[in-house]
C-alpha cells in the first residue's frame, strides 16, 4: 500500500494583518489600514505609481538615503526621520509616529525603510498598539510572522516594542 504525502496547509494568514498588495516598483508593499502602507525603498517607477493609490505622503525611515531624487515631481509630502536599526531611540520613534499621524491628515501615506522590515516593522507594530489599541504580543507576532522579511539579527527591535512605554510614547506623540 502506497500513501500520498501530505502537504500541511499553511495557517491561515490573521484578516487584521496588513494585506499584501502588488504595485510596480515598490517592494514589500502592504496596506496596514486604508490610509496607512508600509513598504521597502520605492524606485522612481514605484513613487510615481503611489498615486493610483492615492498616496499624498511618503515618511522615511532611512538613516542615509532622502527620497527627494527618485520622488521628485510626484507632488508628494516626503518626511524623513532617520533610524538607526542598531540603535532605536525614544525620540526617533516619537518623531516617526508623530510623521505617520501628521501625513494622514494630507491622505495615505507611505512609510517605508530600506526593506520594508525592521524600523518599518517596529513603527508600523507601534501604531498597532498605540493607536488601534493591539496587545504588544499581537503586534510582535505581525512584525515577526507578516512575511515582512523580519530579520531577527535585529534582537533589540522586538525588545524595545516589549518594553516600550506605551503611555509616554502616546502622549509624546500628541504633544
Amino acid at each position: 500500500m502506497t500513501s500520498t504525502p501530505q502537504i500541511a496547509a499553511a495557517a491561515p494568514r490573521p484578516a487584521q494583518w496588513a494585506e499584501t498588495m502588488e504595485l510596480e516598483g515598490v517592494p514589500n508593499l502592504h496596506r496596514v489600514t486604508p490610509r496607512f502602507y508600509r513598504s521597502a525603498q520605492p524606485t522612481e517607477e514605484g513613487f510615481a505609481n503611489l498615486h493610483n493609490l492615492g498616496v499624498k505622503s511618503v515618511v522615511s525611515l532611512r538613516a542615509f538615503h532622502a527620497d527627494d531624487v527618485l520622488a521628485g515631481g510626484n507632488h508628494l509630502i516626503l518626511t524623513r526621520i532617520p533610524i538607526h536599526t542598531w540603535n532605536i531611540e525614544d525620540d526617533e520613534v516619537i518623531g516617526a509616529l508623530r510623521a505617520l499621524v501628521q501625513a494622514q491628515k494630507h491622505g495615505p501615506v507611505l512609510l517605508h525603510c530600506q526593506h520594508g522590515a525592521d524600523r518599518t516593522g517596529l513603527i508600523s507594530a507601534l501604531y498597532r498598539v498605540i493607536f488601534q489599541g493591539w496587545s504588544k504580543s499581537d503586534a510582535l507576532a505581525e512584525m515577526r510572522g507578516g512575511e515582512f522579511g523580519y530579520h531577527a539579527v535585529w534582537g533589540n527591535i522586538p525588545r524595545y516594542l516589549k518594553t516600550a512605554d506605551i503611555p509616554v510614547l502616546k502622549a509624546a506623540v500628541h504633544a
